[in-house]
Parts: structure tokens; sequence; C-alpha cells
């Protein structure tokens, strides 16, 4: 049964890159007038990213929610997807006992810098518990409402604080770091 559940989630994540190119979306976007209405009011310095939207969430456009530092360092969801689903079945690997057991992760994940929640949310749907970490509170409200949009909102406890103050207080079984990188402007910071 678990490697039924773990299959259908690698099929239903391979199906929605692979369902559009490129010119497809651009074709949809310009078809569909909220699309098109919205990327007039997205600055022009994150208009790649917008044209990225549904490569960070397939579900963008269920009400996906994102801010000017989320457009820059959410995880594509289909890496997130598989950082997830390896980070399960390694931990399941040591742990099963049958080879049903290899498969949804019997494990607390801590997502340390969770921001609007695209690794977060894999993880979610992929382990038993994830405790999420953001010191932005509306991020981390942001991230709290993406995860309802995939349905994975009741596996993730949302902790608003300093990871590193936090830290020594927390038990999980793997602790993901992957903190903002500080932007476009970075590349050119010295």
């Amino acid at each position: 049964m678990a490697r039924s559940g773990r299959r259908k989630r690698k099929q239903q994540a391979q199906a929605e890159p692979e369902s559009m190119d490129k010119r497809q979306r651009a074709d949809q976007d310009s078809a569909d007038p909220s699309a098109a209405s919205q990327k007039h009011h997205i600055p022009k310095h994150l208009q790649k990213y917008w044209r990225q939207r549904h490569n960070y969430f397939w579900k963008f456009d269920e009400g996906i929610q994102i801010d000017e530092e989320g457009w820059y360092s959410v995880t594509p969801e289909i890496v997130a997807e598989d950082t997830a689903a390896r980070i399960a079945q390694l931990h399941n690997d040591k742990r099963a006992q049958t080879q049903d057991d290899m498969g949804f992760g019997r494990i607390c994940v801590v997502d340390a810098f969770c921001g609007v929640g695209g690794n977060t949310i894999k993880f979610a749907t992929w382990c038993e518990h994830v405790i999420a970490i953001d010191i932005d509170r509306d991020r981390l409200e942001m991230a709290r409402h993406n995860a309802r949009i995939y349905g994975v909102e009741d596996r993730i406890e949302f902790i608003h604080g300093d990871f590193y103050q936090l830290a020594p207080g927390l038990a999980a079984d793997v602790v993901f770091l992957s903190p903002p990188w500080g932007g476009p402007e970075y590349i050119g910071s010295e």
C-alpha cells in the first residue's frame, strides 16, 4: 500500500511540470485574464520569477501567496519534492522492517527557514510531522496558507521565531537548513 502511494505521488509530481511547455504556459497566461492582470502588478525586477511561478508552486493559480523575498528564495517544487522523498526514503530504509515500510516517512522534519513554504509543503507530503520555523510572521502565515492549498496544513506545526534560539529545545529526526540567500542584489555585493 505504501509503495502504490509513493508511486502515485511521484506520478502526480511528474505530470504537472511535463504537461505544459513554456509556450503553452505563455498561451495560457495570455488567455487567462486574471494571470495577465496579475502580471501587471508584479514589479519589473520580479517578472522573470513570475514567468516561472508554476515551477515554484504547481498550484499557484489556486491562490498561492508569495512575497518579494519568496520569489527568489522558494525552492522549485520538483526539487523540493525530490529532496523530501529522498529524506523520507533514506530515513525509512534505516528503520524499515518490511518492504512496505519504505515510502511515507514516519519522521519529524524541522524546516528551519520555511519562508513561504515550498520545502515545508513537500516535507509534509512525505513525512508524518513537520516543524516550520520562520522569523518573519507574514511569511510564516503565507506558508500556512499555501500548505492549506496543498492539503497538508494538519501535518505542520508553524512556529514564529529565530531558529538559532529555538534549536536547543527542538526534537526531530531531520533538520533542513535552506536559509534565504539575500536576493539578486547579493550576487553583485562584496
